[in-house]
């Protein structure tokens, strides 16, 4: 009788918990389950909603499914850098109290740090870790911690302890999501092999974020040319992409000039939303509005706009007659003085590289955000200075920028956030692919146009222009010095991959042919460096090698006998021996004047001006002028 009583009592309590008046015993368990340091870990990673990647963690307890979850706390400093090592990490621990609160802190990271006096007056203060006391205090202070008069810092956390803190987390901050694309140079189109999410991916991304916060979409220049696909039609394509997109608010890059100053205007009055930027004038008038204003949750946030004031140099210097950028700090301080009181938060979203947005956030008092651009930098979560964060999202939409702006009782107190990339998961938005479809078909309608012809076949087989002389090289390195006017011309053999048939030339046939979206610059090298760098063109050569230069403006002669590096004589430029003291003028593409190919004697810092056109557009160009084709003529000699 006694076990036919309990089971009638336990069957009884299974139909009641099913018909929700109890508690099921599954629920009442995991509620005072205790919570793993690993699960924890998991729990804040998805509650953030950080992009998940692949990528290797070094702790060696850490499972293929854990992994993702840690590789995205390492990244965002959630898991500090003294953690970070090849141990175990203690994934199936038991989390403590004040081990999660610390989790939690790191990552909001918060821009200030917090007295410890309401901390005391636990009783069990004492008990707490003394080097968690910065995180526990900041916890305490921003609504996060549910205790009353004991904290209880060793007990480990269990579920229901879990959920309160991600209630409190949700309860008191109110989030700001900034999503952020820069240097996408006409990167409009999704690419899977070079890792371009494109804007279809960009729009579905920003409106799962947009379902869950307040957002903003800014975007910090260089978009309107760069690729086939914006360069046709004049940056239309992603004009209205972006205004598809709801896009809030753009600053102007260099290369946004490379149409003219007068064609970016029209650009700019076929936009939705606001181009600013508060340091370029126009024959010492704005060129711009400085900044926009926007409401968003009940909050004013200015969006100043800041441009590199080396776009002087690195764009057409005609398509800015009249033009000048005036001082970046000098600008951002001028707005800050004239925003002052009239809005919660002031944000800068520059096209200015990452020196100088460093400097920004360490001199100007009263910005609390850099959105950067211009240097292709990839910063995985921003970084606080003095007095205000910098972010930037490396370049070609291979990452998308999502940070968050932490306010507490409407004061901004933390600024956290990640970087987006690429994988199948992520779907596209079908109303962006759509409008951007339409101009994919019309630009490759114009890649089977025939825009020249030529009555010799011009040789880019790979055997040959990564060990000899050709007269596609000759034709392509000629058109390139005589488009900007330098001493010599160089470009690498590994950046041509086909020949151009003899009789009709369409556009597909150059773009087969320089497939690779360099772009022409110009750069000073001493007599010393070019025969340094000639050395290293031919220091394998019979092999092939993608860094043998093709030139124009010069002449050499090497001997493949002797060792690498002594192997070039009789260097000429222009007619006349060259002089390695004296310095000359290089027209060479933007992946060479890197130091790409291990040419270290080219750097990226010293790059004078990039003018922003595709070496398969100065190509073109030169075929469409009817210039004759350049033999072979022994402008690299073999002895």
């Amino acid at each position: 009788m006694k076990n036919r009583k309990s089971i009638l009592i336990s069957l009884l309590a299974v139909l009641l918990a099913f018909s929700g008046f109890l508690p099921s015993m599954a629920d009442a368990k995991s509620s005072n389950e205790p919570v793993s340091k690993g699960d924890f870990v998991e729990e804040l990673v998805t509650n953030l909603g950080i992009d998940l990647q692949d990528g290797e963690v070094p702790f060696t307890d850490v499972n293929d499914e854990l992994k993702p979850y840690f590789e995205a706390a390492i990244r965002t400093n959630i898991v500090s850098e003294d953690e970070v090592s090849e141990s175990p990490f203690s994934v199936n621990e038991k989390v403590t109290r004040e081990q999660a609160y610390v989790f939690l802190i790191r990552a909001l990271n918060l821009r200030d740090s917090y007295s410890q006096e309401l901390l005391e007056s636990y009783r069990d203060f004492k008990a707490i870790d003394s080097s968690y006391y910065a995180d526990l205090a900041a916890a305490e202070a921003l609504g996060l911690i549910d205790a009353t008069n004991v904290l209880k810092p060793k007990k480990p956390l269990n579920q229901k302890e879990m959920k309160s803190i991600f209630d409190s987390l949700e309860n008191e901050l109110d989030f700001v999501s900034v999503i952020h694309t820069n240097d996408l140079h006409g990167r409009i189109m999704h690419n899977v092999e070079n890792g371009e999410l494109g804007l279809a991916k960009i729009s579905e991304l920003t409106n799962q974020v947009r379902s869950q916060n307040p957002t903003l979409l800014v975007d910090l220049g260089d978009t309107f040319h760069g690729t086939n696909y914006v360069n046709f039609n004049k940056g239309l394509a992603a004009v209205e992409a972006m205004n598809a997109m709801s896009y809030d608010a753009m600053v102007p890059g260099n290369h946004d000039f490379n149409y003219g100053q007068d064609y970016l205007l029209e650009l700019k009055d076929k936009l939705d939303f606001p181009l600013v930027s508060a340091n370029i004038l126009k024959d010492g008038n704005s060129y711009l509005d400085g900044y926009t204003i926007i409401e968003i949750d009940g909050k004013k946030i200015a969006l100043v706009g800041l441009t590199a004031t080396d776009t002087a140099e690195k764009t057409n210097p005609a398509g800015i007659e009249g033009i000048t950028f005036e001082d970046e700090v000098a600008a951002a301080k001028e707005a800050v003085a004239e925003l002052e009181g009239q809005v919660d938060s002031i944000l800068a979203i520059s096209h200015s590289g990452l020196d100088t947005e460093r400097n920004i956030a360490n001199e100007v008092d009263g910005i609390d955000v850099i959105f950067g651009g211009h240097s292709h930098d990839t910063i995985e979560t921003p970084v606080k200075y003095e007095h205000g964060y910098v972010t930037q999202a490396f370049e070609y939409g291979k990452a998308l920028g999502h940070t968050n702006l932490i306010f507490y009782d409407d004061q901004l107190v933390g600024v956290n956030g990640f970087l987006y990339r690429d994988d199948a998961e992520k779907a596209e938005d079908p109303e962006i692919s759509s409008i951007l479809q339409s101009y994919k078909e019309e630009v490759d309608r114009e890649m089977n146009e025939v825009i020249a012809s030529t009555t010799v076949r011009l040789d880019g087989e790979r055997a040959n222009v990564r060990t000899r002389e050709t007269n596609l090289g000759n034709l392509l390195t000629d058109a390139m010095r005589n488009e900007i006017e330098t001493d010599i011309a160089v470009t690498n053999g590994g950046g041509i991959r086909a020949s151009i048939p003899a009789g009709e030339v369409t556009r597909n046939h150059v773009f087969t042919t320089l497939p690779f979206d360099n772009t022409l610059v110009r750069t000073t090298l001493t007599g010393e460096e070019i025969i340094a760098a000639l050395e290293h063109s031919v220091r394998v050569y019979p092999e092939e090698n993608g860094g043998f230069l093709h030139v124009s403006g010069l002449t050499f002669t090497f001997n493949p006998i002797q060792p690498a590096g002594n192997r070039v004589d009789e260097v000429f430029v222009n007619g006349e021996e060259l002089n390695v003291s004296e310095s000359y003028s290089v027209a060479t593409n933007n992946f060479t004047a890197a130091g790409g190919d291990g040419f270290d004697m080219f750097s990226v810092e010293n790059i004078e001006f990039d003018s922003g056109e595709l070496l398969s557009t100065i190509l073109i160009n030169a075929l469409q002028s009817g210039q004759d084709i350049p033999d072979v003529e022994g402008r690299i000699q073999v002895k």
